[in-house]
């Protein structure tokens, strides 16, 4: 089971992203808590992708990137953002991707995809039983 960790500020949205990566059969590990060492969880729970809020207060998303980047530089990092103009830039602030706020469920699912390459098929959580 792949692993995703997610970094978002407002908490409503983590909860969603959150459960649906999960519906979907990943592992996700989340946090809105800005302050914690991002290299550091990285190196312990080692996940396959990394979605991070571009506007996080004290660091922008865009900081944390280019520290990722800087140590683990196969590792996707996919901004997650309102910027109206994300799919111009975010590639110059060391993005592989970007999910745009708002966002549809198909269109994160479809950018985690193309940058975490299913070896196994994962067994979908019914939403509703």
């Amino acid at each position: 089971m792949e692993t995703i960790m997610i970094q978002e500020a407002n908490a409503a949205t983590l909860d969603v992203v959150t459960t649906a990566l999960q519906m979907e059969g990943y592992k996700v590990y989340s946090l809105t808590d800005k302050r914690e060492n991002m290299l550091e969880l990285i190196r312990r729970h080692r996940p396959k992708l990394v979605l991070l809020d571009c506007w996080l207060g004290h660091y922008s998303g865009r900081q944390i990137s280019h520290w990722i980047k800087a140590h683990f530089p196969n590792l996707p990092v996919i901004a997650f953002s309102c910027d109206n103009e994300i799919d111009r830039e975010y590639q110059r602030y060391g993005f592989d991707g970007y999910v745009k706020k708002p966002f549809d469920l198909q269109t994160l699912y479809d950018v985690i995809k193309k940058h975490v390459p299913r070896h196994q098929k994962h067994k979908r959580v019914p939403m509703f039983s």
